[in-house]
């Protein structure tokens, strides 16, 4: 009896010891469960950070190299309560776009039947966006970059029309949950908005400067050299019936939002005494305002031609003082001076509508004495009044 009890017990364990043999292979021997995987990297670009500001978001989600996405995946953005989504709908798939791995992938709204090679934005709740890979859709390999844009900047299938609002300024976390990884948050920085302020003088100059002969454009005449001083304009003794001609050189800088111009005027004509120089009208046709044509030296008096160095100052002041009408063109022409004795309203002879660092014009000035012209030292005070419109 005994040893028919032992002989029992021996033949138990060894069964117990080839039943737990057996279970630790079957277990060794099974498929395991994979553990889901924190991704690489998490982003969230905003592009706006302004407490109650709608801004676009582009939420980059680079995977791990164990983290795939295919056929039925998720991909779930959870917004932190305060953002304001309350514009987005999942039966509106504009305002989405997805790329893998630079890819642009198509994305549908939720009432399609997701059983294409496509994404849908299947829900929108809650600041919950839900997106699934639908029944056809071609699985990506793992450790893909995958790109959600939502807002405005979304233009895939069509410009999207709707964007997050901000929540009030504070630091805020965005979850990202996909089908094959871990939950993984990104911060969202809502900051407030900060004053950036300066103050720019307002800057009008004009620098009247002497020319040299060779610098002086006006032909025709006996040139006189100016650059020995920008206060004067010294003709010197002259002949009758004959051309003179000198140039002082303008630059007008200015900061004025609608530009500024620049008049010319004598004070008092030019004068000997009792003895008045001739004005005289060019060729027969110049005027206060319109330029024209003097190369005749028996046609005496006293005028200005003008001509752009930088910019179009002149050409812009008065449309005759184009290429060919400018001092040494082609047709070169000649305009009157006002006389502020006469109540003679000045011509403008630079001009701009908007700010300049440097418009440079020369100015030639001509004379033309009659054989009948007083003997006697003319002198003149020639005036140029710079404005600018700020």
């Amino acid at each position: 009896m005994g040893s028919t009890r032992g002989l029992m017990g021996i033949k138990f364990k060894r069964a117990f010891y080839l039943l737990a043999i057996a279970s630790v292979l079957v277990l060794n021997l099974a498929p395991q469960k994979a553990f889901a995987v924190r991704p690489d990297s998490l982003k969230d670009v905003i592009t706006d950070s302004r407490p109650s500001t709608a801004a676009n978001h582009t939420i980059t989600l680079d995977q791990s190299t164990s983290g795939d996405f295919s056929a039925g995946d998720t991909i779930v953005l959870t917004f932190a309560a305060g953002f304001d989504t309350s514009g987005f709908a999942s039966t509106d798939a504009i305002d989405y776009d997805i790329t893998v791995n630079a890819v642009e992938e198509t994305i549908v709204d939720s009432t399609d039947a997701c059983a294409g090679d496509t994404i849908e934005i299947t829900t929108v709740a809650a600041d919950v966006f839900t997106f699934t890979a639908c029944g056809a859709y071609v699985g990506e390999a793992a450790g893909v970059v995958i790109v959600i844009e939502i807002g405005t900047h979304a233009t895939s299938g069509g410009t999207g029309n709707t964007q997050i609002t901000n929540s009030v300024a504070a630091t805020y976390n965005l979850a990202v949950d996909s089908t094959d990884e871990d939950s993984q948050d990104t911060i969202i920085v809502v900051t407030a908005a900060i004053t950036v302020s300066a103050t720019i003088d307002e800057v009008l100059t004009l620098t009247v400067a002497g020319a040299s002969t060779a610098t002086c454009t006006v032909t025709g005449g006996t040139e006189i050299d100016t650059s020995g001083s920008a206060a004067t304009i010294p003709f010197g003794t002259i002949s009758t019936e004959a051309f003179y001609d000198a140039c002082q050189s303008l630059t007008v800088a200015t900061n004025a939002g609608t530009g500024y111009t620049v008049t010319v005027y004598t004070v008092a004509g030019l004068d000997s005494g009792a003895n008045a120089f001739g004005v005289g009208t060019c060729d027969g046709t110049c005027s206060l305002t319109d330029p024209a044509a003097w190369a005749t030296a028996t046609n005496n008096g006293y005028a200005i031609c003008m001509d752009d160095t930088t910019g179009n100052a002149a050409e812009t002041a008065n449309a005759d003082w184009v290429a060919a009408g400018q001092c040494g063109g082609a047709s070169q022409q000649f305009e009157l001076i006002a006389d502020l004795s006469g109540s003679q309203t000045p011509s403008t002879i630079m001009q701009s509508v908007v700010g300049v660092s440097s418009d440079v014009s020369l100015i030639g000035w001509r004379i033309s004495a009659d054989a009948a012209q007083a003997a006697g030292a003319y002198t003149g005070t020639a005036d140029y009044i710079t404005t600018g419109t700020f």
